[in-house]
């Protein structure tokens, strides 16, 4: 301090300030006064600091900048989209219905247990469809013998002993028992004639009781004139016989044609009633169908109106083929009236013949015998004709039954494979409604159980309208279980497997048209810590697809900077 105060004190005594000179630097010290001794400390003094802080701070701005530049360039950055969905198996749920009606008699399997394909499930009572079948078959196989019987007695004319044991075996009605012995007498009577014309028996096959008619038969020839006469009364009898027979047909036959008539006329009604409901029905449905899609309707109640014109149509179909079958039942009536009346009309012409012939025997018995005979013969002919036509008839009738009862075996045989309920999948059972004792409700939409395939789950996920247009087959995709936290499990590799090729409209859960979109999953399990996590079908899962993964941060950057932008010009 004194040694300033000497400098200064040698100093001038001037007040004025030295000023720089202005082509000289300046420096940490100026600018300064000079102090003279008194004033010594009323002068200012300014001291300027280096710069070296200043720079270091503006370098490390500068630096900072250029390496983020140079990182939002070349650093690569993931762009996804964000789904929601479930865990669903590749393979629909398979519910399992009752295709018949029943009761539930056993349930072999318990809900969650596995099974595997084909294994039985579950079984209906099927006692009442076994006593059926049974019932059935025998039906069948009496038809059968019958027609084969009848077929014999046509080709091989059987004696009367064994037509009598095939009729007390088959329990034949009366009116076929009746038809079967006329046709073994009519044959062995043809033969008895036969033996008269030619004169011998040597080619014959008779029996002794035929061979002892064919000798009362040759002696009664020569003393047939004397009962000429009572020939013609009695050919005269059946004459009546027969004229009233034909005037009671053709009574018959206009009484079947006005029934034939009524028929056609009650079924014309009714099919053009089940017409005009099932138009009814089709035109409630045509009005009904667009509310479906405006909301204000359930579909359920399309899918009933639907079913209401399908039975109206089904009843229109039964009401043809119905109507059809009791038309050309009673058209065959006629037509059986027609063939009756024809019989009649030729056996009234035979009669006549036969009347004519006997009033000619009486003048000449011996030359007309021989005639007389060949006429039985053709007449025992047709008559075998007229029993033959009937049986086959009746074998005709019998295949129709046969052919019914075929048909209905096979659907009682149906009926029975369809009492035993088998899975269609391997896979675990879910939600077993069947007990022993359940009867399954009438309208069969109902599942007994549900059956969960074993295959891959897969995750099904929705995509809004916005983002699908990015998503295409083959993306990958991080798949992330709500159930399980990523911090703890991670997630599950996938790649888009398929896309939904239109929009789902929005419903009471997702208020947004969406998109459906199939993952399929790398690993069906989650790992952590050692130990493997199954899956399980329902699940909900998070899914990130990877649509970009080569795009650099300063195109993300810059395209959100355009946005804004955008955004900006849009502001009025």
């Amino acid at each position: 301090m004194n040694r300033y105060q000497n400098d200064l004190s040698n100093s001038p005594q001037s007040e004025e300030p030295i000023s720089p000179s202005l082509d000289s630097p300046p420096s940490s010290t100026w600018p300064l006064r000079r102090f003279s001794p008194k004033r010594s400390f009323d002068r200012s003094v300014m001291l300027r600091q280096t710069p070296h802080w200043s720079r270091a701070v503006v370098g490390a701005i500068l630096g900072v900048t250029t390496i983020g530049l140079v990182w939002a360039n070349v650093a690569k950055i993931e762009q996804v989209i964000p789904a929601q969905g479930q865990l669903k198996p590749q393979g629909s749920v398979k519910e399992i219905q009752s295709p018949v009606n029943g009761v539930v008699q056993e349930v072999y399997v318990e809900d969650g247990e596995r099974v595997k394909k084909n294994q039985l499930l579950l079984k209906l009572d099927s006692t009442a469809s076994t006593a059926q079948l049974a019932s059935f078959k025998k039906i069948r196989q009496t038809l059968q013998q019958e027609n084969k019987f009848y077929q014999t007695l046509m080709e091989q004319s059987l004696d009367a002993a064994k037509v009598e044991q095939a009729i007390a075996r088959l329990k034949l009605p009366k009116e076929v028992a009746d038809l079967a012995r006329n046709r073994t007498s009519l044959v062995g009577e043809t033969r008895l004639f036969e033996g008269l014309v030619n004169e011998g028996t040597q080619a014959l096959s008779l029996s002794p009781e035929q061979l002892a008619r064919l000798q009362a038969t040759r002696t009664e020839v020569v003393s047939r004139a004397t009962t000429a006469q009572l020939e013609v009364q009695k050919l005269q009898k059946q004459l009546n016989q027969n004229q009233v027979q034909l005037a009671d047909a053709r009574v018959q036959l206009a009484k079947d044609k006005q029934v034939l008539e009524d028929i056609n006329v009650r079924n014309q009604l009714a099919q053009a009633q089940a017409r005009e409901s099932l138009r009814i029905e089709q035109e409630i449905l045509a009005d009904v169908s667009p509310l479906l899609e405006e909301g204000a309707i359930a579909k359920l109640q399309i899918k009933e109106q639907q079913q209401q014109v399908n039975d109206r149509y089904a009843a229109l179909v039964e009401q043809r083929g119905n109507g059809a079958i009791e038309y050309e039942q009673q058209q065959q009536q006629v037509q059986n009236r027609l063939a009756a009346i024809e019989q009649l009309l030729e056996e009234q012409q035979r009669l006549q013949l036969a009347i004519n012939q006997a009033q000619a025997q009486l003048t000449n018995t011996t030359a007309l015998a021989e005639r007389e005979i060949r006429d039985k013969i053709a007449d025992n002919q047709q008559k075998i004709a007229d029993i033959d036509s009937q049986l086959t008839k009746i074998v005709v009738d019998n295949e129709k039954r046969i052919a019914e009862l075929d048909s209905q075996i096979s659907s009682t045989q149906v009926t029975l494979k369809y009492q035993e309920l088998r899975s269609p999948v391997a896979g675990t059972v879910f939600d077993l409604q069947a007990s022993p004792g359940f009867v399954p409700p009438p309208s069969q939409t109902e599942p007994l159980l549900k059956i969960v395939p074993d295959d891959h789950l897969v995750a099904e996920v929705n995509v809004t309208n916005q983002d699908i247009g990015f998503v295409r087959q083959g993306m990958k995709s991080d798949v992330r279980i709500d159930s399980f936290p990523f911090s703890e499990f991670g997630d599950i590799k996938g790649e888009v497997l398929s896309i939904g090729s239109d929009a789902l409209p929005p419903d009471d859960i997702d208020r947004y048209y969406r998109f459906p979109v199939t993952v399929q999953l790398d690993s069906q399990l989650l790992e952590t810590n050692g130990r493997e996590i199954p899956l399980q079908s329902g699940m909900s899962v998070s899914v990130n697809i990877k649509v970009r993964e080569e795009r650099t941060v300063i195109s993300l950057l810059t395209e959100l900077f355009t946005d804004k932008v955008e955004s900006l010009k849009q502001v009025r």
